[in-house]
């Protein structure tokens, strides 16, 4: 069990956060200590999946799951667009943005119109506002750390980005993708995953591994469409005190 003091998440949520990560090993009186330890106003514990006994020890220590995070990595050395968006090919065209599109897109991520499956943003204490600017946020820290925002164009308009930092050993983290408000366009959700898996490739990576929300189905079908397979999954409850 590791149990972390989330000081980070305050410029983003406005209040102290701790986040509890479990492990299967934990046992149920370990897991209720801690949790009887945890003062600050919100709190996020993550429990393995199948971890059936720990999942029940926390919702009765007033913890309630929001989601499931799960996690799932794809390898790109044979990387191609599943057959239905084949169409499209042609007419697909994916760059690194350059300062002002960066700007444009950390706009669009922290007006809070993106992403709303997320446990921050289905969150009644938090909202879709806070999501936006918590991802914002996060994008930032990531371009200062040598992370990449890249577009996705569809027959020369910019339709979808992705925001991702490469790792150790040809890895790439996916961290967000999204469609562009005004590139739009019906048929075309596919192309916020591509992108950040064109992207990755283009920089010499061979695997792609990113996590994604429970509450999402939708995206949760796009990655397993494209080939990625699930290699986590882990409960997430939160408690707001």
């Amino acid at each position: 069990m590791k149990i972390t003091d989330a000081f980070w998440e305050k410029r983003n949520l406005g209040v102290d956060v701790t986040e509890i990560q479990c492990a299967a090993s934990d046992s149920r009186e370990e897991l209720k200590e801690a949790l009887a330890g945890i003062k600050t106003p919100y709190s996020v514990c993550k429990v393995p999946g199948g971890a059936a006994g720990l999942l029940l020890c926390a919702q009765e220590q007033g913890y309630q799951v929001i989601e499931m995070s799960i996690g799932l990595e794809i390898g790109l050395r044979e990387l191609t667009l599943p057959a239905v968006y084949r169409r499209f090919e042609q007419e697909i065209v994916v760059k690194e943005a350059d300062r002002e599109q960066r700007e444009s897109i950390l706009r669009e991520i922290e007006s809070g119109d993106i992403f709303e499956t997320d446990r921050i943003a289905l969150d009644p204490y938090f909202g879709k506002e806070m999501a936006g600017k918590r991802y914002a946020n996060w994008s930032r820290d990531l371009l200062e750390q040598n992370g990449h925002v890249c577009v996705g164009y569809y027959k020369d308009t910019p339709a979808a980005f992705g925001v991702n930092i490469d790792k150790e050993n040809a890895v790439c983290d996916a961290v967000l993708g999204g469609m562009l408000n005004h590139g739009g366009r019906a048929g075309l959700g596919f192309l916020s995953l591509f992108t950040n898996l064109y992207s990755a490739r283009e920089r010499g990576n061979v695997k792609v591994k990113t996590h994604v929300s429970s509450n999402n189905q939708a995206i949760i079908h796009l990655h397993l469409q494209f080939g990625y397979r699930i290699n986590e999954m882990q409960y997430v409850l939160i408690r707001h005190q």
